[in-house]
């Protein structure tokens, strides 16, 4: 049961973290082919840099993490009053 709650939350966890990583790629505008050249590769980076530091992009992400947060406490809790 144990082992079935850890997968659980590292589920809820991977994906906030695989949602706001996609979130941030098309914010940045960066696309599969930019990968293939250096020019534009560097120009996606330099984009994806940009949006760590905009607000806009961290409103967004905060509420997530404190919704996952959240749902771990329960998950935790829950698992408290049974054991």
């Amino acid at each position: 049961m144990a082992t079935l709650l850890q997968f659980f939350i590292a589920c809820v966890w991977a994906t906030t973290i695989i949602v706001h990583t996609r979130r941030l790629m098309r914010l940045a505008c960066v696309t599969q082919r930019d990968r293939w050249e250096k020019a534009k590769m560097r120009a996606g980076l330099g984009r994806i840099w940009w949006w760590l530091g905009q607000d806009r992009f961290w409103d967004g992400l905060r509420r997530d993490v404190l919704h996952s947060i959240e749902i771990t406490l329960m998950i935790f809790l829950i698992a408290l009053g049974q054991g």
